[in-house]
């Protein structure tokens, strides 16, 4: 066990269990979860966490402690996010007075417009912007089907801090190497704000479309249809970054197809959301770019499109 860091994860849904439960699994540190729902969090610490699956690395209920007080991530290494992009802001404020300056808040979220609340943060907590790319579905609560392996990749949010990113004194290496030890192929980005970027045009390209069509995240390369729109979307949410001074450097339509590829059998997390009746991410995503688009003086009518269908299906986003 690792004495000196103690992590806290917020937001106990499939990633954040199975975060959790890895990192508890490998002994690498101390770790809890922290949910806003205080009836839930007791059940979860009755019930312990569990990992289903062939994939799973354990099926017997792990005993990770969940809070429902933020004052409990005090004094912790670091407090991981990994909440909807709907909720992000509120879990943030509800989790900075417990902070110091140097204490890392990582946020595993989709889309980038949680970036300006987390540069408002700097004096309070140390931003860093992250990425998940693992698989896992939420089965019930506290009940979590790990998917394939994914990447988790995170940096500052700043490029007055991105110089850190080879300096063995940044707290993000000692967080890093204890998320490889609990099994997760892990690096630090010295430009997140492009890889963010990358990840929002995978997200553009897939999630919406499984839920037009219905379908795992593969089927939408055997569809006509899909594949059509996927490459309309990508194309203008690409325009939209390059209009915003992003440099994406690699073919972003290709990219996208290969992640299809590479996540053929995945349901995406909105899927997931509308099968679930849950407010979905749509607006962080899809309408992220509409919204910047219009920023611009550009339009985006795939993506508006794309947006308009998710929220006809689910009306409350």
């Amino acid at each position: 066990m690792n004495a000196y860091l103690n992590l806290a994860v917020v937001g106990p849904g499939a990633l954040g269990c199975l975060l959790a439960a890895r990192l508890h699994l490998a002994g690498a540190c101390r770790v809890r979860l922290v949910d806003h729902d205080a009836g839930r969090a007791a059940t979860l610490n009755r019930q312990g966490i569990i990992l289903e699956g062939p994939a799973a690395p354990s099926a017997s209920p792990l005993p990770i402690p969940v809070t429902a007080d933020y004052a409990d991530t005090a004094g912790c290494s670091a407090v991981i996010f990994c909440v909807k992009s709907l909720t992000l802001p509120q879990a943030l404020a509800d989790a900075v007075p417990f902070a110091d300056p140097a204490t890392p808040f990582i946020t595993f979220t989709n889309g980038i417009s949680h970036l300006e609340q987390l540069c408002r943060l700097r004096g309070r907590c140390l931003p860093v912007p992250g990425i998940c790319t693992a698989g896992a579905t939420l089965l019930a609560p506290g009940r979590v089907r790990p998917g394939g392996p994914g990447t988790l990749t995170m940096g500052h949010v700043d490029s007055a801090s991105s110089h850190w990113a080879h300096n063995l004194a940044d707290p993000l290496h000692q967080i890093s190497q204890t998320f490889r030890q609990a099994g997760f192929d892990t690096r630090i980005s010295t430009n997140i704000q492009r890889e963010l970027w990358h990840k929002l045009l995978v997200n553009v390209g897939i999630n919406a479309l499984t839920v037009v069509h219905d379908c795992p995240n593969g089927r939408l390369l055997e569809i006509p249809a899909a594949r059509q729109q996927m490459a309309l979307a990508v194309n203008e949410a690409a325009a939209v970054a390059e209009a915003s001074g992003i440099a994406l450097g690699m073919d972003p339509l290709a990219m996208v197809e290969e992640v299809c590829r590479r996540t053929a059998t995945n349901i995406s997390s909105m899927l997931q959301d509308i099968r679930q009746h849950r407010a979905t991410e749509i607006m962080a995503i899809n309408g992220e770019i509409v919204r910047r688009a219009h920023q611009l003086g550009m339009t985006a009518p795939a993506n508006e499109e794309l947006t308009k269908a998710i929220k006809q299906r689910h009306p409350k986003q």
